[in-house]
């Protein structure tokens, strides 16, 4: 359900009523049933709302006039449900919903995780020392953190997420290009039934122009392109940055590595953000 001062239950109240997500999934919201109770009077949301177990989750689809599940752990209090506030107590809420839901994939009891927004600052406030959900997640599963912008066509994977921009070029190493390109074309293979072809971005301009503008792709980026394809996986880089996610979305590779978080999210969000000269916004879907 995410923060639940935040957007988040908003959000997950109109998503499990949508028809388009009822037709491709059975939507379950873990959360605090009380707490969207309110979101749903305030934001005048139709629907009901229905508390279920985390070992009784309804397995049809669910037609549109049925209520939409909820998994209530009945963490808020009523003194905290209130709207754009940071509490501690909040951060902690929404980190028992992640721990919940990843418990209920591990269980088998769903297929997957859709992560609402979360306030940083809660989060960590409430003792969870992780950047963000990406990090978190990895941590409640095992292994490294790849985070992915997925739009469509339009599919990129980041070395590193959360962190200073002189952090992320410490992050720019041949082991960690290799480890991401793998596991990325191992996705892309079972999302799209073939091997994929894979543009890796350079980190300078002009992909360094043969080490005028920095040495990365000459000691780093390039070496971990051809441990890639003795893989078996058709790479190719380092790409300038400025061109290659063009050519990601004319269709030319299936998808991008990035060196760093924003490398790969700006693109992505011009692409799925739309916003008016009055600045309202609506994200196409990322």
């Amino acid at each position: 359900m995410g923060d639940p001062a935040g957007v988040g239950p908003e959000v997950c109240l109109k998503a499990v009523r949508s028809p388009k997500v009822r037709r491709c999934c059975v939507p379950v919201i873990v959360g605090d049933l009380e707490v969207l109770r309110l979101h749903a009077r305030k934001m005048r949301l139709p629907g009901r709302l229905e508390k279920v177990s985390g070992g009784a989750l309804p397995e049809r689809a669910l037609a549109p006039s049925d209520p939409a599940p909820v998994v209530d752990l009945k963490n808020v209090a009523a003194k905290d449900r209130v709207f754009g506030q940071m509490r501690m107590a909040l951060g902690r809420a929404a980190a028992g919903y992640i721990e919940r839901a990843v418990a209920l994939v591990q269980d088998g009891a769903c297929g997957a995780v859709a992560t609402a927004p979360i306030q940083k600052e809660a989060f960590q406030a409430a003792g969870y020392d992780f950047p963000g959900h990406t990090e978190f997640l990895a941590h409640l599963t095992g292994g490294r953190p790849v985070m992915l912008v997925w739009y469509g066509r339009f599919r990129v994977a980041h070395l590193s997420t959360h962190l200073s921009l002189r952090e992320a070029l410490h992050r720019v190493t041949r082991r960690r290009i290799r480890e991401v390109g793998r596991l990325f074309a191992r996705a892309l293979r079972a999302a799209d039934g073939r091997a994929p072809r894979l543009g890796v971005a350079g980190l300078n301009p002009h992909a360094g122009e043969g080490g005028l503008f920095g040495r990365e792709e000459i000691e780093e980026i390039a070496p971990a392109v051809a441990d890639l394809r003795a893989l078996g996986i058709e790479a190719q880089g380092p790409e300038p940055p400025d061109t290659v996610f063009a050519k990601l979305r004319g269709g030319f590779y299936d998808g991008v590595v990035a060196m760093y978080h924003d490398q790969g999210h700006i693109p992505g969000k011009v692409l799925c953000f739309r916003f008016d000269a009055a600045g309202r916004g609506r994200v196409r879907g990322v």
